[in-house]
């Protein structure tokens, strides 16, 4: 599988937490802010997704002083968000593509009970010079916790159109080459994102 992120932080030693504790700490993680970077290029879109927990009884703190657990939950991780990505249908052009997970990542925010994790993501897509058309369609569900995500284009490129479907999603074309879309928590996605752009 693809690698997971190291940070700088060495081999991770330390005394094993009790499977009893792993699993009441886990529990009591909660999601609460939600990041994406999307990177447009000619033969492909690169993204990344940050998401930040808080984590009262240190369940990540725990993870991360231990290699063998590290390795099991970010291979965890991993899984999990190919499997969601792998339900999503992204078309790019009127093509099929396919978003494949390529490296997890976590760590913390200025505090141990300030958790993110970050995913990076990239697929090849039939991009061309001139008018581009992406669509992705998946599950509308309500948004427990608020986020944004920035969609950057190459310099010179604008963005034509917008659709997020009929979700409570706002969003915003800044310069003409980037794309903003803000999610709040209370709302609900409209299950389905359509941005039309015109590359140099």
């Amino acid at each position: 599988m693809p690698g997971r992120g190291r940070g700088g932080r060495g081999g991770r030693r330390g005394p094993g937490a009790s499977s009893e504790f792993l699993s009441q700490a886990s529990e009591q993680v909660q999601p609460v802010h939600g990041q994406g970077f999307f990177y447009v290029g000619y033969r492909y879109i690169a993204y990344y997704l940050v998401f930040d927990y808080i984590d009262p009884l240190g369940y990540y703190d725990a993870v991360l002083r231990d290699e063998r657990l590290y390795e099991e939950e970010t291979t965890k991780l991993y899984y999990n968000m190919q499997e969601l990505v792998d339900q999503e249908e992204v078309v790019v052009n009127g093509e099929r593509v396919r978003p494949r997970v390529e490296m997890v990542d976590i760590g913390f925010r200025g505090s141990r009970s300030r958790v993110f994790i970050v995913f990076a993501l990239r697929f090849r897509a039939p991009l061309r010079r001139g008018r581009n058309v992406y669509e992705n369609r998946y599950e509308p569900e309500e948004i427990e916790y608020s986020y944004e995500a920035y969609w950057v284009f190459p310099p010179g490129s604008r963005v034509l159109s917008v659709d997020m479907g009929p979700g409570s999603e706002d969003w915003d074309i800044v310069g003409e080459s980037t794309l903003a879309i803000y999610g709040r928590r209370g709302g609900r996605t409209g299950g389905y994102e359509r941005i039309e752009f015109q590359l140099p």
